[in-house]
């Protein structure tokens, strides 16, 4: 870390793009080949609390970024990919439907509907692939289990709700 003529550490801020633009134009690229049908993003968020963190979960530090994120996606295959932005603040009603319980969170659906698969947080690093691998499956209406996992679900008789954990390694 650079340190002024007095032995201070200077504190260098500077602010890059959430994706470099070389990423982009592969993710374009890519999406432009592997999507086939149409998916809807639905992000829920907090607009307007920046990186500001308030007790009480008033704040939303990683929200701008998700919104970003989301952007980001939709302009990669604008005419595949749809967004909608809710402001949890102002719809509540919307919030309990759709039983959301944090934010910022991204929901992937296909066509107009609500998504099914939610990404709870920011997610980059380990967890962005997998958010590019949500979206192409959507997109194809394949979900990628295996035959014995699709029957081990078909049994299951009453609403379940799975949570798969990312940590960094």
């Amino acid at each position: 870390m650079p340190a002024d003529r007095w032995g201070r550490r200077l504190v260098l801020t500077f602010y890059m793009a959430l994706i470099p633009e070389p990423v982009r134009q592969q993710l374009k690229d890519r999406f432009e080949t592997v999507l086939t049908g149409p998916v809807h993003l639905t992000l829920y968020t907090k607009p307007g609390s920046s990186r500001l963190i308030l007790p009480a979960g008033l704040g939303c530090p990683t929200c701008e970024d998700a919104r970003q994120m989301a952007e980001l996606l939709r302009d990669a295959a604008p005419e595949k990919i749809t967004l909608e932005v809710v402001d949890v603040s102002r719809d509540a009603a919307r919030v309990e439907i759709d039983q959301i319980d944090d934010v910022p969170t991204i929901a992937i659906g296909s066509n107009s509907e609500t998504g099914r698969v939610h990404f709870q947080g920011l997610p980059t690093g380990t967890e962005f692939p997998a958010l590019i691998d949500a979206v192409e499956r959507v997109s194809r209406s394949e979900h990628g289990l295996r035959p014995e996992s699709v029957a081990a679900l078909a049994k299951l008789t009453d609403p379940t709700e799975l949570l798969v954990f990312a940590t960094p390694t």
